[in-house]
């Protein structure tokens, strides 16, 4: 999956609050329009991370965007 397409031109819809599996230490935020699925491969956050979702969990929404915490398997 990656961070951003660049033939989208709608707003983002949900935002990822990401997480490493170890330690569950912040890795910083990314916003996208589609729901985290645990085995999916992400890109992004701070320092560009890349890694396998592990666990996802819905937090309560905000204006109108969905939340989620993500954890992150992070690969190198």
């Amino acid at each position: 999956m990656r961070l951003s397409n660049p033939d989208e031109t709608c707003l983002p819809t949900t935002t990822w609050f990401l997480y490493s599996e170890v330690q569950e230490k912040p890795l910083g935020r990314i916003y996208l329009m589609s729901i985290p699925k645990v085995k999916d491969q992400v890109e992004g956050g701070q320092g560009n991370q890349f890694g396998e979702i592990v666990r996802a969990e819905e937090l309560r929404a905000t204006c109108a965007i969905r939340r989620f915490k993500v954890i992150l398997r992070l690969h190198s």
